[in-house]
């Protein structure tokens, strides 16, 4: 179990702040590429 929480904490240390930012750009940039490809909303009558 003391195993365990040392490589936790060492793996803790590595993800730093840029990690974490580098992430969300990627995501946000595929949510985007994705909405771009998302169809319309034409449910009106006689569309």
């Amino acid at each position: 179990m003391k195993n365990n929480l040392a490589l936790l904490a060492i793996s803790a240390r590595k993800i730093n702040r840029q990690h974490i930012q580098l992430f969300f750009i990627i995501l946000t940039l595929a949510m985007l590429v994705l909405g771009v490809g998302a169809p319309e909303d034409g449910g009106g009558v006689g569309a």
